[in-house]
């Protein structure tokens, strides 16, 4: 549940919310909720929202307030991760360690060949086909 207090600034609204103060200003005049002054302030355009059971209403049924409310799927354990041991972390490793020409010579026999013509150059096709 959302911790609004009775009165709040357009920017501690935005901050609760994930609106902008911008938008939540001009919600405040297009469905014409309470406002009063913030005392203190130079200009007297500061005020303070109201925030009243339509406000509050307004504000949990909008779309970043009904996602907000969701329960969040966390992301399963990454099964991608690369183990120190592993061939993926050896071929990254491996490649890392070239320079750019010899990058780019690889990208080029890779474009051109294919992993079938590594395979064969570097002769660890299987003898019978397999």
């Amino acid at each position: 549940m959302m911790n609004f207090k009775q009165k709040m600034t357009p920017q501690e609204l935005a901050e609760l919310t994930g609106y902008t103060p911008q938008a939540l200003n001009r919600w405040v005049r297009k469905f014409g909720w309470k406002t009063s002054t913030l005392p203190g302030v130079k200009g007297g355009r500061a005020h303070v929202i109201h925030v009243d059971e339509d406000v509050r209403e307004y504000l949990m049924n909008t779309p970043l307030m009904r996602n907000a409310q969701q329960p969040r799927m966390t992301e399963p354990e990454s099964h991608y991760a690369v183990k120190g041991d592993s061939l993926e972390y050896l071929w990254l490793a491996s490649l890392r360690q070239l320079s750019d020409s010899e990058r780019e010579q690889l990208h080029t026999m890779l474009y051109r060949e294919g992993i079938g013509g590594i395979i064969r150059r570097l002769g660890l096709t299987a003898e019978d086909g397999q």
